[in-house]
This record gives C-alpha cells, sequence and structure tokens, in this order.
C-alpha cells in the first residue's frame, strides 16, 4: 500500500534521533495487543485508546515483504507459550481466520510517538503450530494477506469433528462416518424397450 511518513517523523528523522517500534493487534476471542518495545505504549490508531503491551510476550515477526502486484504474502508471529495462555487460546478458539493488524511507529528521544503509527500488515491467521522443548515454548502464527484467500477451497468437512468445531453440540453429523454407501431416494420406475426380437426391462 502506498504511504508516505509524516512530517514530524521526517523532521525526527533530520535529528538521527529515532527508534522504530512494532504495534500488533491480534484477534482472538479477546484480542491482544502487544509491542517489542521496552515499555507499554499506548495509541489511538483505530479510533480506541489501546495500551500495547512490552511483556516480552512479542518474541518476533518475520517475512514482512511488500510487492506491487496482487500477491498472497505471509509473515510469522512467534509468541511466548511459557505461560500457556495463548496455548490454551488457540486450542479452546477457532483461532484460524482472526484478523491480525501490524503497526509501524517511531519515538522521540523522550520515547513518544511521532505521530500515529501506519499500518505495515493487514492479514488472518491461516495455520499455527506449538514448539517447545526444556528451555522455551512458543505459539508460532502464519498470517496471510487477504489475496490468500482466492487460493483456499472454501467449505467444511461433513464429519462430526468438524461439525462440533463451528457449532458445539450441534448433533447434525453425528453418524456421518456411518454412511459408506449411496441412499437412493424414491420409488423404481421400470422402462419397456421394444426390440424387433425381444423386450428389455430396465429399472431406473
Amino acid at each position: 500500500m502506498a504511504r508516505g511518513l509524516s512530517t514530524a517523523v521526517k523532521t525526527q528523522l533530520a535529528t538521527g534521533i529515532i527508534d522504530p517500534v512494532v504495534l500488533v493487534e491480534i484477534g482472538f476471542g479477546t484480542p491482544i495487543y502487544l509491542t517489542n518495545a521496552s515499555f507499554d505504549i499506548t495509541s489511538s490508531i483505530s479510533g480506541t485508546s489501546r495500551t500495547y503491551q512490552s511483556n516480552g510476550h512479542l518474541r518476533s515477526i518475520t517475512g514482512v515483504s511488500e510487492t506491487n502486484t496482487p500477491t498472497k504474502n505471509s509473515l510469522s508471529i512467534s509468541l511466548s507459550a511459557v505461560d500457556q495462555s495463548y496455548v490454551s487460546v488457540a486450542l479452546s478458539e477457532n483461532i484460524i481466520n482472526d484478523d491480525v493488524f501490524i503497526y509501524r511507529g517511531y519515538l522521540d528521544s523522550n520515547n513518544a510517538l511521532i505521530s500515529d503509527p501506519f499500518l505495515l500488515f493487514y492479514g488472518t491467521i491461516d495455520e499455527y503450530k506449538i514448539s517447545d522443548n526444556t528451555t522455551t515454548a512458543n505459539l508460532i502464527l502464519t498470517v496471510t494477506s487477504h489475496w490468500g484467500n482466492f487460493g483456499k477451497t472454501s467449505g467444511r468437512t461433513t464429519t462430526d469433528n468438524s461439525q462440533q468445531r463451528f457449532f458445539s453440540g450441534d448433533k447434525g453429523m453425528e453418524f456421518a462416518a456411518l454412511t459408506v454407501r449411496d441412499i437412493k431416494w424414491g420409488r423404481v420406475w421400470r422402462v419397456f424397450i421394444y426390440t424387433k426380437h425381444k423386450k428389455k426391462i430396465l429399472k431406473i
């Protein structure tokens, strides 16, 4: 997307004292707001005042890129899963297709935001994985731009597990797995075909 630096940012750049920061909004059932700054940052980017937390949970963002063609772009966001709160959200909610907004901001010498941060990337969660070992744990989100929707296969799987994922408690697909053959509906029709020497009966 086309964008330019504000006059205030350009002025601060001329001083040589400027610090870029990233603000991330992830639209879980209860949205989370994170920053890679060393302190919390409050901003009204979307018209509502939000506090982006500097709690160490935002480990990294990789793969941010832009092109001038309608191309599927993806990036990865790594969140700390040491306290298990994000893992619990991922396993208990359907976080696929949740919105993710990534903003770029700049701080002056007093650690104050210079004008409003701008939108660096917008996409939705395409997949996630949980990575852990003896020393650390991470929830890694793959976020895809809206162009990725054109390559997705629409629809749902007709299984009980899929039905429970979208409509918990619904019994509509409870016995779907037992349907192993076609069930023919309606009456049987007999068609008489007369040839020169004999009559054939077809059932349809």
